[in-house]
C-alpha cells in the first residue's frame, strides 16, 4: 500500500518548489488544486453546487464558471468561503484517494494548501509544512502573479499561520534563502523520510 506525504505552505512559501522536489526524486505528486480546479468544470460532480452558492453571475455566458468573480466572493466573504470548501472538498478528497489507490510506488506526496483545515491530514503517513516569512510570501506572489499586494495580504490571512504549520506538521522546512540552499536542505528532508517510511 502507498505511504503518503502531506505537504502544505501558504501562498508564496516554495510548497511547489519541494512538491517538484519530489517528484524529481522519483515519488509522484497528487495536486490538491489541480483537481480542484476540475471541480469548477461543467463535467464535476460538484459543479451545479459550486456555482449555484454565488449566483448567476458566477456563469460566463458559455455556461463555465467565472472564476475570477468566484475567487474574489469567497476571499470577500468566509461564510461562503466555508461553503464553498464544503461542496469541493469531499470531491478532492475522494478523487485524491482514488489516484492514491491506483499508485504502485511505496510512497506519494499530495501537495493540499488546506492540508490541516480540511482534515486530509488524516490520510497521511507524514506531513511536511513550508514555512517562510510574510513579507517573504508577498514580495514572491506579487512578482511571480502580478498580484497586488492588498490581495495578497487577504488571501494570507485567509490561511492558518506558519505558527499553526508548524505546530501541526511531522516535518518544516524554511524557504527563506536561495533555492539552492532550498533544495539542498530538501533532498535531505527527503532522505530522511524515505528511510522512517520505506
Amino acid at each position: 500500500m502507498t505511504r503518503i506525504i502531506g505537504i502544505t505552505g501558504g501562498i508564496g512559501s516554495g510548497k511547489s518548489t519541494l512538491s517538484d522536489r519530489f517528484r524529481a526524486h522519483g515519488i509522484p505528486v497528487i495536486d490538491a488544486d489541480a483537481i480542484a480546479r476540475t471541480a469548477l468544470t461543467p463535467a464535476s460532480d460538484c459543479f451545479a453546487d459550486a456555482t449555484a452558492l454565488f449566483g448567476p453571475d458566477a456563469l460566463r455566458p458559455d455556461g463555465t464558471a467565472d472564476r475570477a468573480y468566484i475567487a474574489a466572493q469567497v476571499f470577500a466573504d468566509p461564510k461562503k468561503r466555508e461553503a464553498l470548501n464544503g461542496i469541493i472538498h469531499p470531491y478532492v478528497l475522494s478523487e485524491m484517494l482514488r489516484r492514491s489507490k491506483a499508485c504502485t510506488e511505496p510512497l506519494a506526496v499530495w501537495d493540499v494548501p488546506l492540508l490541516f483545515e480540511s482534515g486530509f491530514d488524516a490520510f497521511c503517513a507524514c506531513t511536511v509544512a513550508v514555512l517562510c516569512k510574510e513579507e517573504i510570501r508577498i514580495a514572491r506572489v506579487t512578482e511571480r502573479d502580478g498580484a497586488d499586494e492588498q490581495n495578497t495580504r487577504a488571501r494570507i490571512k485567509a490561511q492558518i499561520t506558519d505558527e499553526e504549520r508548524e505546530r501541526l506538521a511531522s516535518y518544516t522546512i524554511r524557504n527563506e534563502g536561495s533555492l539552492e540552499a532550498f533544495l539542498f536542505e530538501a533532498d535531505a528532508l527527503i532522505e530522511r523520510i524515505r528511510k522512517e517510511l520505506e
